[in-house]
């Protein structure tokens, strides 16, 4: 699409563009708690942490990497008043989703038995085809598949029975390890920072 002045809406901004391309190769879990807070922060060392048991170090660097660099993306395009309203509206609505899917990761984690993983996925596939629906207009294909591989890998089932079931030689257990450490985080950082549940991390008003 081109603008009144000749020029493309596909993020044209030279600056922006270069500011996109230093902070993408930048990308690092310190770089992004320039974008996030402390409490996110957290969330996503104890991901780092989980993924790099589960699968490998390769992969949890490469996803937690990717995870960042949509991260700060988004906060470009939303910084430099690149997306319209309804884009805006779109991302408000993919952080309230996103406070939803927090909060029923801890309920499976308080309640025993309540996991659900069909419920699970179906939410990360809503909060996945809001964030593509926002970016594809102004990002390349190549960040549309970063988002693509974040979900794929967090949706998988095999990962998600390693984090949400419990380990088959502790019948004890409700659940893994991995979640007692990373249920709490959510929760803090869910109901710790707004009474509706509502987390702080963006400056999305």
């Amino acid at each position: 699409m081109v603008d009144e002045n000749g020029t493309s809406d596909k993020s044209h901004s030279l600056g922006i563009r270069i500011q996109k391309k230093i902070l993408g190769k930048m990308a690092s879990r310190s770089v992004a708690r320039h974008f996030i807070d402390d409490d996110a922060g957290k969330i996503l060392d104890t991901l780092y942490a989980f993924l790099k048991e589960a699968k490998s170090e390769t992969e949890a660097k490469k996803l937690i990497k990717c995870i960042i660099k949509i991260i700060i993306k988004l906060g470009i395009l939303y910084s430099n008043e690149k997306l319209s309203s309804n884009e805006k509206q779109q991302l408000k609505q993919m952080i309230r989703n996103f406070s939803k899917l927090i909060m029923t990761l801890v309920t499976f984690w308080e309640v025993a038995f309540s996991y659900d993983e069909a419920h699970l996925v179906s939410q990360l596939r809503s909060v996945e085809h809001t964030i593509v629906t926002i970016i594809t207009p102004h990002l390349t294909v190549k960040s549309e598949k970063r988002v693509r591989y974040v979900f794929c890998t967090m949706t998988d089932s095999a990962l998600l029975g390693l984090l949400f079931r419990p380990p088959p030689d502790d019948p004890t257990m409700f659940h893994s390890h991995h979640l007692d450490k990373l249920a709490p985080i959510l929760r803090d950082y869910v109901f710790g920072k707004d009474p509706e549940g509502a987390p702080a991390t963006t400056s999305i008003p």
